[in-house]
């Protein structure tokens, strides 16, 4: 039986067509008010985030916008791929490094030092800190980072995570090395093996999206800070956890289920509160990718099609001025 929006790859020749300019006239005019700053804001969501996300960057750059963004922003999958397209990589190539993720060894965990680490429990040993080492998926970050500080963005980029401390404090990562940033971003807890400390590191980092899975009130924060008297023009992605709720089984799936449910709630409340603000006009994109698979590559293609078409329609002229009242 093929899963829901497989036909999708049956009209790749349709949704991969040129966007039409004309009917993202009210987008393309809302980008250039010199009354509005464009900051785009790239959510996490394991791979439906890097295809939705990878997604909306190319439709940016064919609406020659990539040069009106004045800021990125990006959690977990949204640092993963945001941080190398602020960094000066296209939508393309982050698209072709995801795609060489579709091979064995990808999700990368140490069997045997899981099993010896379970046998000794019982003895006083310890618990790996995580499952997997995520070294081929941190080296296709690394290969699509064209510069190495957060200073040399061609855009200014910000990623979010959080503190591993007790406290989950947040924490925007907006100088310094960008790899480690990012990968602090995307440290799914109990998922992936976090680093080492370095020297004078007080604490580690968990996945940014247990604070704010799509940056809002940061940027917003920020945006305020600055004392720019400009509206600040949001254009993110979510990607919300609609299709993976059903009763699940064994103690991983339940524990992101869990996880999922939490972030969720978190979000309704950042929501409500970037809505209430009459400064931010927020474009909101959920494709509603329906892939129970956190990390199954060979999915890239589909996802990235099922983002696209949603994109088309949801940022074309009719669906933008719903939401705006035709500005």
């Amino acid at each position: 039986m093929s899963a829901p929006g497989d036909d999708v790859r049956d009209r790749r020749d349709e949704i991969d067509a040129p966007l039409e300019r004309a009917r993202h006239e009210t987008l393309l005019r809302m980008a250039a008010d010199p009354q509005h700053r464009l900051v785009v804001s790239l959510g996490g969501g394991s791979l439906p985030g890097v295809c939705g996300n990878v997604a909306l960057l190319r439709m940016l750059e064919e609406l020659d916008l990539r040069g009106r963004v004045e800021e990125v922003w990006g959690t977990s999958a949204g640092a993963a791929v945001g941080g190398p397209w602020a960094a000066g990589a296209s939508a393309a190539e982050i698209y072709a490094l995801a795609r060489k993720l579709d091979r064995p060894g990808t999700i990368d965990v140490p069997w045997l030092r899981l099993a010896l680490a379970c046998l000794r429990k019982p003895f006083g040993g310890a618990l790996p800190d995580g499952l997997m080492k995520g070294e081929k998926i941190a080296a296709a970050v690394k290969a699509a980072l064209k510069v190495e500080t957060f200073e040399q963005c061609p855009i200014p980029f910000r990623c979010i995570a959080c503190t591993d401390d007790g406290y989950a404090r947040r924490r925007v990562f907006r100088r310094g090395p960008l790899f480690p940033a990012i990968f602090a971003s995307m440290t799914l807890p109990g998922i992936v093996l976090p680093p080492a400390l370095a020297a004078g590191q007080e604490c580690g980092y968990y996945d940014g999206g247990l604070v704010e899975k799509t940056p809002l009130l940061s940027l917003i924060a920020e945006h305020g800070r600055r004392g720019d008297g400009r509206r600040l023009l949001v254009i993110a992605t979510h990607y919300g956890n609609d299709t993976r709720r059903h009763r699940e089984s064994g103690f991983l799936n339940r524990f992101l289920q869990s996880m999922f449910s939490l972030e969720d709630l978190a979000w309704s409340y950042q929501l409500a509160e970037a809505r209430a603000r009459r400064d931010v006009a927020l474009i909101l994109l959920d494709p509603r990718i329906d892939d129970p698979e956190l990390f199954n590559f060979s999915n890239l293609q589909r996802n990235c099609l099922l983002a696209r078409q949603q994109f088309r329609e949801a940022l074309e002229d009719a669906r933008i001025g719903l939401t705006f009242g035709g500005e």
